[in-house]
């Protein structure tokens, strides 16, 4: 900013003598070529002026070229784990904002009962919800496996991720042996069942077949298979070839429901035949920190929309997960939900809600540098080997994606 210019300079022509002067002023004759002149004096104003108008023009051109950065679009740095040192790190996209906005949502009492993640055993039963989602897989199936008949039936949402998780077992093995025995069962056909195990067994409760009206079989989510070839119909027991299906099914929604090791959690026997869908990222999380869904459930009660779980899915997209409560004494509960993101909401089928919202981040991976350099001086060698190999590419496609 330019300085006011001192105003009591004496001017050429100007016939006022200083108020008080100390010494005698110089007279010497000033030169023609450092006199002022008023004109010349306006000239010098009007391109001061002008050269400030150019300076401020092009300050403001300077400033829109910048992208401006919004509040809350700060990047973020995801670390695995706690040290800090390593670096082995997952990192956010830089042009992801991390500030959510949320807006309450009217939710009914009854929708408690309905949902990917609703909780059916023996301690809590099954009320039906939303039959018409509940369609036939025969007429929505892929080629890569077999249906029992017309009438096994699952949710529309559960047949979609079986397609492509059946599709992909068998690019990774070879087989299309895969036989869905079993799916949605109504609650007659849940006590028909139940009755003929204790006719069987001659016991007065079946440890086999859970009791009608608690069976996962009645919400459209679970599914038993078993192996189909050449005619003949075999056990699954999940192993072998058949293992990629226990390592890869949260890539597509479902899990293991009862596992060997959660036989005193679940209160079923292990069945290896038996899978459940939950949906992302649920899922890929109940796997990698090896939980059955009433673990789980139990875990997401201690997360809310201020601290919310964060699961990194296992194609990297971030999700931030939180449970939140019913209203007992109320036929709704207002829960809150982002206004400009995707989400999913869930019962639980016993107390509450679980809110699923995808951030929009996608975390990547860093490889380390010296893992970079190892990679790098034995590159000639893998490439020399691997152009004299055999291509079975369809069976020894990496189970990890």
């Amino acid at each position: 900013m330019r300085q006011k210019q001192s105003e009591d300079r004496t001017h050429p022509g100007d016939t006022t003598p200083p108020a008080q002067p100390s010494k005698k002023r110089n007279t010497r004759p000033v030169p023609p070529h450092q006199r002022r002149t008023g004109a010349g004096s306006a000239v010098q104003i009007v391109l001061s002026l002008v050269l400030v108008a150019l300076v401020g023009y092009q300050g403001v051109r300077l400033y829109r070229s910048f992208t401006p950065i919004s509040p809350g679009s700060e990047d973020m740095q995801l670390i695995a784990g706690s040290d800090m040192s390593g670096a082995d790190s997952l990192s956010a996209e830089e042009s992801t904002p991390t500030e959510i906005i949320y807006q309450s949502l009217a939710v009914s009492a009854q929708d408690i009962h309905a949902g990917d993640l609703i909780l059916v055993n023996n301690d809590y039963a099954y009320e039906e919800q939303n039959p018409a989602q509940i369609v036939s897989i025969y007429d929505h199936k892929t080629e890569n496996y077999h249906v029992s008949g017309t009438e096994v039936r699952l949710r529309e949402n559960a047949i979609t991720a079986l397609n492509e998780m059946l599709d992909d077992f068998y690019v990774a093995t070879g087989h299309q042996d895969i036989l869905i025995l079993s799916g949605y069962r109504t609650t007659e056909r849940q006590q028909e069942l139940y009755d003929e195990d204790l006719a069987a067994t001659g016991q007065e409760t079946s440890t086999r077949v859970a009791r009608p009206g608690y069976s996962e079989h009645e919400t459209g989510y679970a599914l038993d298979v078993t192996l189909y070839a050449d005619g003949v119909q075999y056990d699954y027991d999940g192993t072998g070839d058949y293992d990629w299906l226990n390592q890869n099914c949260g890539h597509y929604g479902y899990i293991l429901r009862y596992a060997e090791d959660k036989v005193d959690v679940t209160g079923y026997q292990a069945e290896p035949w038996h899978y459940r869908y939950v949906g992302q990222p649920h899922a890929t999380y109940m796997y990698e920190n090896n939980l059955c869904l009433e673990e789980y459930l139990a875990l997401l009660k201690d997360y809310t929309i201020d601290a919310p779980l964060s699961i990194t899915n296992w194609d990297g997209q971030v999700y931030a997960v939180y449970y939140t409560p019913a209203d007992t004494a109320a036929e709704t509960t207002y829960v809150m939900v982002p206004s400009d993101r995707d989400y999913t909401i869930s019962g639980n089928n016993s107390d509450g809600w679980i809110v699923t919202v995808d951030t929009g981040q996608i975390a990547s991976y860093d490889a380390p540098a010296d893992q970079d350099a190892s990679a790098d001086s034995t590159a000639s060698e893998t490439s020399a080997e691997s152009s004299e190999a055999v291509d079975n590419t369809s069976d020894d496609i990496s189970a990890a994606e």
